[in-house]
């Protein structure tokens, strides 16, 4: 039942323990990421450009990918690892990824709008930190896989996103 808590067995664990771990260091490139955007969107060179404050949601939405899996991976260390938060770890997990692309399209059309050489600096770093971010996801996503198993961690992720996508009329 959905409902019912989940057992680990100890295999699992320690593959939860190894997602936790690469979790954690992703910590770092997460912090410096909202860091340079946060810079940029302050900076006087910058603050004006078009799809600024989309393009600073979409990186906040990237950070709460994270935070949430690791929540979540916190939360199934306890008698709260069920059905439900398997989905929602799956769910910021796709946060994480899908956020990630909006925020390289976005962080162009804001580039192509700046001029200024700080705000230029601050956009290498930023696609600097988002490469490191693509590098980070797949080996949290092969974590996922290795925890979940893959074909399920598949599953997973198309049941969560038929859950979250309007039917065709």
């Amino acid at each position: 039942m959905q409902n019912e808590p989940l057992v680990m067995n100890m295999d699992e664990r320690q593959r939860l323990i190894e997602w936790w771990n690469t979790m954690d260091a992703a910590k770092p490139m997460v912090r410096r990421l909202m860091s340079l955007i946060t810079e940029l969107r302050l900076n006087p060179e910058s603050s004006h450009a078009d799809g600024m404050i989309l393009f600073y949601r979409a990186a906040s939405e990237i950070s709460y990918g994270y935070a949430g899996v690791r929540g979540c991976i916190r939360r199934a260390f306890t008698n709260e690892y069920r059905e439900s938060l398997r989905m929602n770890m799956v769910m910021c997990h796709s946060f994480a990824e899908r956020f990630s692309v909006d925020a390289k399209v976005l962080l162009e059309r804001v580039a192509q709008q700046i001029t200024g050489p700080s705000a230029i600096q601050l956009i290498e770093r930023i696609r600097e930190t988002l490469a490191e971010n693509d590098v980070m996801l797949k080996e949290i996503k092969s974590k996922a896989d290795a925890f979940f198993g893959r074909d399920t961690f598949h599953l997973m992720q198309k049941k969560m996103k038929q859950s979250i996508t309007l039917p065709k009329i």
